[in-house]
């Protein structure tokens, strides 16, 4: 028995070896977490959720063989209270504290408290199929269906609480729309507040009212499209907050109260006085208490947070303002691809997008300025997404990597962050050189907008990304190159073809055969010369009534009018009528 229980030792520790190495890391797969364009949809939410269930159950599995082993590492036990007490308790604290140190040597730093958690789960279930293997041949048959039944279960009541949670109207009332002057105004408070410029030694301090607090949460809800409404109230010592989300397809809400007494100072969070009410349930004041200080060591030791939290002097609330006090922030690397991305699927991401990348940037090198080298330039990416399509039979997350590098080769070096870290400056300038010559329709600013609205429909979704170039107009208007209808236009075509690039496979292959016959520039941007331009701030708001104006409306439809008149957008792709050869641009 001692020899079995030195092997099973042995297990543990090699097991544990290979934890802190990249060996036992699931082989990446190109795209495979999807991007937040899925969340636009019922059916994209549920797959990007069956995708992190199955990434999150894989994480959870490697670690099982720890607590395996750390149940054969103890003597055995008569008897369920002695192989509780004596077995499993101590083989879970074993494994999990030998999965720490798995985890801190993969890292290179400790793990804080939330990163512990799912291996936890692991270690959980590999305790459980030890205990039940030394419990005779009835326990080892029923264990998987046993495992199975109890996973099922969960899975039912957590669906079942959900569906009860909903509700037939909203809690909130819709809310209104931003004016211009309270957009610029939200804006000015964050200039000169970039935590990544401040001065070394220096301390920058933002202030934002109750009022101001809940119109900024207001405008990103409003920016995503998706039904959402919120609602932001200051309180003493700390905040409360509601929200409304409508669920897709359905007329049903889903409605979230919360409320805390937070803080921070020299870079510790705290938390207290908790309050959560989903629907109609509201969670038990003691297991929010209990939660409370879990859910803070989590954050506290989260490694993106370790490095942020240290550069915050103090985080206040007070019923009239929310002070936030900080000092120079060095962000984590790779923190806005992990974001967007998900941990782990990052990096496989930033491979492809830089083998497009540089697929572009040698094919675009040697072709004439203007509108060749735009056209050029989707027929490259697009026929590189085809090919990798055809391996991976994934044609909507391929666009996907094809719009990303159109963003970062003729929009802007710096979207090479949303996969990873800052592009290489012999790349940089190779794209900044080919911006420079590059045209859309006999204009470089359009081809700009076109290229960096549709990354960032990739990156987020289209309303947001809608608003981002709205907003852009909006403070041209106040003293910049003026509001302009035709960068509205160029904005909107860009979301619009990467929405349709990407909305699923069977639309995203139709767009590659169409770039494959050569880009025209017709099927993808309609003519946007005739729209007004250069529009200061007082002709948009006494002219056009601002945005949502009587006239501003009438332009905003004409665009969408012409989009819709694109061969590319239309619901049903007709197969185009005597294609040009490849690389032929028609206009």
């Amino acid at each position: 028995m001692l020899i079995a229980r030195l092997v099973a030792l042995g297990c543990l520790l090699g097991w544990a070896a290979l934890l802190g190495t990249p060996a036992l890391e699931p082989a990446p797969r190109a795209l495979a977490g999807g991007s937040l364009l899925d969340l636009r949809t019922l059916t994209g939410a549920a797959l990007v959720a069956s995708r992190l269930l199955q990434r999150t159950s894989l994480a959870a599995l490697r670690f099982a063989p720890l607590g395996l082993f750390a149940v054969f590492v103890l003597p055995d036990q008569a008897g369920r209270l002695l192989r509780a007490g004596l077995v499993a308790l101590p083989a879970l604290v074993l494994a999990t504290v030998v999965a720490w140190l798995a985890l801190a040597a993969r890292a290179g730093s400790a793990p804080g408290p939330f990163e512990i958690l799912v291996p936890g789960v692991g270690i959980l279930v590999g305790a459980w199929a030890g205990l039940a293997w030394r419990r005779g041949w009835r326990a080892r048959l029923m264990f998987l269906p046993t495992l199975v039944a109890n996973a099922v279960v969960l899975l039912l009541l957590a669906l079942g609480l959900a569906v009860l949670s909903l509700d037939a109207e909203p809690a909130l009332a819709e809310p209104k729309p931003l004016t211009s002057a309270e957009k610029r105004h939200i804006v000015e408070l964050f200039q000169g507040k970039n935590p990544r410029k401040v001065p070394p030694g220096e301390t920058r301090t933002l202030r934002l009212t109750g009022a101001e607090l809940d119109r900024l949460a207001s405008w990103a809800a409003l920016s995503t499209g998706r039904g959402v409404r919120t609602s932001v109230r200051l309180e003493a010592s700390g905040l409360a907050g509601a929200a409304s989300l409508r669920v897709p397809r359905t007329a049903r809400w889903w409605n979230v109260r919360a409320a805390a007494r937070v803080g921070i100072e020299k870079g510790r969070l705290a938390a207290t006085g908790t309050e959560l009410r989903v629907g109609q349930f509201r969670l038990p004041a003691l297991l929010l208490e209990v939660a409370s200080p879990f859910l803070v060591a989590g954050l506290q030791g989260d490694r993106d947070l370790r490095s942020v939290l240290p550069a915050v002097e103090s985080l206040s609330f007070s019923p009239e303002a929310a002070t936030l006090s900080y000092t120079r922030v060095d962000m984590p690397p790779g923190l806005v691809a992990r974001l967007v991305w998900g941990e782990g699927a990052g990096e496989a991401t930033r491979e492809v997008v830089y083998a497009h990348v540089d697929r572009l940037l040698k094919a675009l090198e040697a072709t004439p300025e203007g509108d060749a080298r735009f056209a050029r330039a989707l027929e490259t990416a697009f026929a590189t997404a085809s090919e990798r399509s055809a391996a991976s039979g994934a044609a909507a997350a391929e666009n996907r990597a094809a719009i990303l590098a159109l963003g970062i080769v003729l929009g802007h070096p710096r979207l090479a962050r949303s996969v990873g870290e800052r592009l290489d400056d012999e790349r940089s300038g190779a794209a900044l050189d080919l911006v420079a010559g590059t045209t859309l329709r006999g204009r470089g600013d359009w081809a700009r907008h076109f290229t960096l609205s549709g990354a960032l429909t990739v990156l987020s979704a289209a309303s947001p990304s809608d608003a981002a170039g709205l907003l852009k107009e909006e403070l041209d208007a106040d003293g910049g190159s003026g509001f302009s209808f035709g960068d509205l236009l160029a904005d909107r075509a860009g979301t619009t073809f990467a929405d349709t690039a990407t909305r699923d496979d069977a639309s995203a292959l139709q767009v590659q055969q169409r770039l494959a016959g050569g880009f025209r520039v017709d099927d993808f941007f309609p003519p946007a010369a005739d729209l007004p331009e250069g529009i200061d701030d007082a002709e948009l708001q006494a002219r056009y009534g601002g945005v949502g104006g009587a006239l501003y409306r009438q332009k905003a439809d004409e665009i969408e009018r012409r989009l819709a008149a694109c061969a590319a957008y239309r619901e049903s792709l007709p197969p185009a009528e005597a294609p040009p050869a490849p690389g032929q641009v028609v206009r």
